[in-house]
């Protein structure tokens, strides 16, 4: 018999799930309920797509700019802050002893200079490039969007921001004023005019709007700084620890020298990076709370819509832990099918977003010209996971009160 075939079935047995979906799907009240119930569903839509697009934009920015810091200096920089380096062979054989993960190594001369143009005057940063051997550590000739990397004197590559404020292209002169001091500490300046024959968009207003490329010879005899350099940019083996490095170049490595990781290079940037999409997940984070507690009206609305269906199982023998799984299992499948939409819905505004790159952004203020995107899977699976658990916990009052009622209380209000 159906009353004593339903008391003998297990406490989360399959018949639950079925009654869950009856309820969840029936069209009785005009339609209102699950017109309240897709309602119920779509605040937690609106709350995980809000959380993936932002969270895979924050992760898209700090990834872009991991991809422009690393392609710009390489993994790990070891620089002086005293006079150049005359020996950078033996620095490099040193280097190459310190860190065994080591991959390649090139140097530079940096320095600061006055570059003119024939819109204006602007502040650059200087350096001198090996040019056969810079693509080993960094993305520079990949960034080269026309022209090439200088390799003669004379010959300079200019970042895209800063070309624009001089008002020079491809072919054109600019002259550079380098400072210089004498032995009196007279200070001095030298003027060279060089052709432009390249130019880099490294994607990072900082670096496109104040780098000035030049061959390492050519920086060498300007300052005459014969056999010199300044920098040394080292790229690490695949899964290296970047930080590790330059804490183990640190130890071997004294005064004048100093040693930074591509995460150092901006400290400050990344670490507001992180707080930020903290403090941005947990506000967004409200709006499944507040889908949930449509989901505990939706849910209040159903017991009381369903007391006579509720009052008819328990007569039949649903026992008051089955009642409590049942409405969990409600619950449970709004949380479930709004969580599974919003995801859908924010991958693929997300997809949009990265492949038509229509949202533009201030680069001078934001770095970055545009909204980069990266879906990160780690972070979309704690997002459906915490969506599903709020949804979840949203059902145990109504499943409370469905669990207490008598059969009488049902049939009493028809």
């Amino acid at each position: 018999m159906p009353f004593f075939g339903l008391v003998s079935r297990p406490l989360f047995d399959p018949v639950v799930p079925l009654l869950a979906r009856k309820f969840l799907f029936s069209k009785s009240s005009g339609g209102f309920l699950s017109f309240i119930t897709w309602v119920s569903v779509l605040g937690v839509v609106l709350g995980v797509c809000a959380l993936i697009v932002v969270t895979s934009i924050i992760s898209g920015f700090e990834g872009e700019l991991t991809r422009v810091i690393t392609g710009m200096n390489g993994d790990v920089l070891l620089y002086s802050r005293g006079d150049p380096i005359r020996n950078p062979d033996q620095i490099e054989k040193k280097i190459r002893q310190v860190l065994p993960q080591t991959q390649a190594v090139t140097a530079s001369f940096v320095t600061e200079l006055m570059a003119s143009g024939p819109a204006g005057v602007s502040g650059a940063v200087l350096q001198g490039i090996e040019s056969v051997r810079i693509g080993e550590v960094t993305e520079i000739p990949k960034r080269v969007y026309e022209g090439r990397l200088p390799i003669s004197e004379g010959e300079i590559a200019l970042g895209s921001e800063i070309a624009g404020k001089l008002g020079v292209s491809l072919g054109m002169e600019v002259r550079l004023i380098a400072p210089f001091s004498d032995q009196k500490l007279d200070f001095i300046s030298r003027v060279i005019t060089a052709k432009v024959v390249g130019l880099v968009r490294m994607g990072m207003y900082d670096y496109d709007s104040k780098f000035i490329f030049m061959s390492l010879d050519s920086v060498q005899k300007l300052f005459e700084q014969k056999g010199s350099v300044t920098t040394f940019n080292i790229k690490l083996t695949p899964g290296a620890s970047s930080r590790s490095a330059s804490d183990q170049l640190a130890e071997a490595f004294d005064y004048p020298f100093r040693a930074k990781d591509w995460s150092q290079l901006n400290k400050n940037l990344f670490y507001a990076i992180q707080l930020e999409k903290i403090v941005i997940a947990i506000i967004l984070t409200a709006i499944v709370v507040v889908a949930a507690f449509n989901v505990v009206s939706t849910l209040m609305m159903m017991i009381h819509d369903k007391s006579k269906e509720i009052a008819i199982l328990k007569a039949m023998g649903l026992r008051p832990m089955q009642g409590f799984t049942l409405f969990c299992w409600i619950g449970l499948g709004i949380g479930t099918v709004g969580t599974g939409l919003g995801i859908a819905c924010g991958l693929v505004l997300g997809w949009v977003l990265e492949k038509t790159r229509w949202i533009q952004l201030p680069s001078d203020i934001y770095y970055i010209g545009f909204l980069p995107v990266l879906v990160r899977w780690k972070e979309v699976s704690l997002i459906a996971f915490v969506a599903i658990f709020i949804s979840l916990c949203a059902t145990f009052y109504p499943s409370w009160i469905v669990s207490r009622r008598s059969p009488l209380d049902g049939l009493r209000y028809e």
